[in-house]
């Protein structure tokens, strides 16, 4: 596994989730992240696992990779970290946009009487006044991968847009932070309980807490080589403990048979 040190003059950055703040260090190119519940790091690798094994192009998903944390005061944690996508664009969340162009995403999604379709619809009609973007096939895509991996930390900040200043254009940020996912929170989610009792018990973001209706918000085409991923957890040198049984057990689940086409393609 690869060690990165953290320079003592590394600002630390307290990234803070549904769950909590969680260390990231700004190292490079490299974006580093420090478990702050569990397993975060494997979740974050065993989901851009899965997205190599899809249709998604690479420049669609940030990949992860595990790494021992070297701290500035001697000690070591685990992580993971993943290259630096931003370059020179400016990252705008989907509430930011709205925060600067509208109000807030809430009074749409706080709405009771709005279906999670008419949510999601009014949502991405607001963006698209915007950007000028259609995201909505994207969008419900990532939503019925985090229905496939139980990412519970999918709230309007963590779905990201990138502004080009200079082209004065717009583009939709790479599927990235699938940290809290797969039961990675121990502390929620304690180890030994048995996994169908567990599961049921992690709650959707951001247009229903359930993560079947978020599911039916995408009705595109499967997306992931089932094949390919099969083989891939059977090969992969990471030993991605509960996280992998978490995912073989959605993978069982009759709802999501309609992501998985069967195929050999570019098994290596």
């Amino acid at each position: 596994m690869e060690k990165i040190s953290i320079p003592t003059n590394t600002m630390r950055i307290i990234s803070t989730s549904s769950k909590g703040d969680q260390s990231k260090w700004h190292v490079g190119e490299k974006w580093v992240k420090q478990n702050a519940r569990g397993y975060e790091g494997k979740a974050e690798v065993l989901a851009s696992l899965i997205l190599a094994c899809s249709t998604l192009s690479e420049q669609e998903y940030v990949t992860y990779k595990p790494c021992e944390i070297l701290l500035p005061t001697g000690e070591t944690v685990n992580g993971c970290y993943s290259q630096d996508f931003r370059g020179e664009l400016q990252e705008v969340t989907l509430e930011r946009l709205f925060e600067a162009n509208f109000t807030s995403t809430d009074s749409i999604l706080n709405n009771k009487a709005l279906s999670s379709q008419e949510k999601f619809e009014q949502i991405m009609h607001h963006v698209e006044i915007v950007t000028g973007l259609d995201a909505r096939a994207v969008i419900s895509r990532m939503l019925a991968f985090d229905a496939l991996i139980l990412n519970e930390d999918r709230h309007t900040n963590n779905i990201l847009f990138l502004y080009n200043p200079v082209t004065q254009s717009w583009q939709i940020a790479p599927i990235f932070d699938n940290g809290l996912s797969l039961l990675s929170d121990e502390k929620d989610y304690p180890p030994g309980k048995p996994l169908t009792i567990l599961k049921r018990k992690v709650k959707a973001k951001p247009f229903n807490s359930s993560f079947t209706r978020q599911l039916a918000l995408y009705t595109g085409p499967a997306f992931i080589n089932k094949t390919k991923l099969l083989h891939q957890l059977e090969m992969h040198s990471n030993e991605f403990g509960r996280a992998k049984q978490v995912l073989l057990s959605q993978m069982n689940d009759p709802i999501f048979d309609h992501l998985f086409f069967e195929g050999s393609d570019h098994i290596d």
